[in-house]
C-alpha cells in the first residue's frame, strides 16, 4: 500500500468561518504537520465573504467591471491566509501567506471565470514556513488579479498540490466527506473510497457539490489523491481516487 508523506490542505470558507475557526484550523494544522508534510495551505475567503463583497459591488455600481469585481473579491481570500498566518505564527508553527501575485499560477484574462495557463512552482518558498496560499486566484501576464469561479479555490489547491510535488490534496469541507445522498438523509452512506468517474457521476446528478469540478478533473487526469473530511473528525473522510479492479493485474 502506498503511504502519503506530503500533502496540501485546503479549508473551505465554512471551516474558517470566523476568527474562532482560524483559531481550530490553525491547531488541525499544527497537528497535521506533525504527522505529514504539509507543503501547503490554501483557504477560501470566511464564511459569506465573497457573497458580501459581491453584494457590495453592486451597490454601487449595477454592472461592476469585471477586472474591479475579480480585484475585489480576491481581498477575501487574502484576508483568510493573512489572518491563518498570523494564528500559525503565534503557535509556534512558521507560516507566510501568499497572494495572487506572489504564487506563480498565472491565468487568461476571462475576469470571474478564469483559467490557468502556467504554474511557477519557485514562487511558492516553503524555506520560509508553511506556505498559506489564497485560493480563488490568480494573476493574468499583465499582472492584473482574476478569479476562478465559484469554488475555484479547490482549483487552487489541486494546481499547488501537483507544483509543489505533494502526495495528495486533503480538503475539510463542512459535512465531512463524500455520500450517497444527502447526509441529512438517515440512511446516507459515507464512501470510504470512491473513483475519480463515480465523483464526477454523482456531480452530474447533482447528488454532492462538495469539490468543484474542474479540481477533480484535474486530479484525475494528474492521477492525484484527494481526501475530503470535516475538521471534527478529520481522519473520517472519503479517498477519491484511481481504484482498480481486484481482477485487474
Amino acid at each position: 500500500m502506498i503511504e502519503y508523506k506530503k500533502c496540501v490542505l485546503k479549508f473551505g470558507g465554512s471551516v474558517i468561518a470566523n476568527p474562532d475557526s482560524i483559531i481550530q484550523v490553525a491547531d488541525v494544522i499544527k497537528n497535521i504537520s506533525n504527522e505529514y508534510k504539509v507543503m501547503a495551505v490554501v483557504v477560501s475567503a470566511m464564511g459569506k465573504t465573497t457573497n458580501n463583497l459581491d453584494a457590495l459591488a453592486h451597490n454601487v455600481a449595477a454592472n461592476p467591471d469585471k477586472r474591479e469585481l475579480d480585484a475585489l473579491l480576491a481581498t477575501g481570500e487574502m484576508q483568510s491566509a493573512a489572518l491563518m498566518a498570523m494564528r500559525l505564527n503565534a503557535i509556534g508553527v512558521p507560516a507566510r501567506s501568499y497572494n495572487a501575485m506572489q504564487t506563480g499560477i498565472t491565468t487568461d484574462n476571462n475576469f470571474g471565470n478564469a483559467k490557468i495557463e502556467h504554474t511557477d512552482c519557485m514562487c511558492v518558498n516553503p524555506l520560509y514556513g508553511v506556505p498559506v496560499v489564497a485560493g480563488f486566484q490568480g494573476v493574468t501576464q499583465y499582472g492584473d488579479i482574476t478569479t476562478l469561479g465559484r469554488e475555484g479555490s479547490d482549483i487552487t489547491a489541486v494546481t499547488l498540490t501537483g507544483m509543489l510535488c505533494a502526495d495528495f490534496c486533503w480538503f475539510f469541507k463542512d459535512g465531512g466527506g463524500i455520500y450517497d445522498k444527502n447526509p441529512s438523509n438517515p440512511d446516507a452512506r459515507l464512501f470510504r473510497e470512491i473513483s475519480y468517474t463515480k465523483m464526477l457521476e454523482l456531480m452530474r446528478e447533482n447528488k454532492t457539490h462538495v469539490l468543484h469540478k474542474w479540481s477533480v478533473e484535474l486530479a484525475r487526469t494528474c492521477r492525484m489523491p484527494l481526501f475530503v473530511s470535516g475538521i471534527d473528525d478529520i481522519h473520517n473522510g472519503t479517498w477519491i481516487k484511481k481504484l482498480v479492479h481486484p481482477k485487474v493485474r
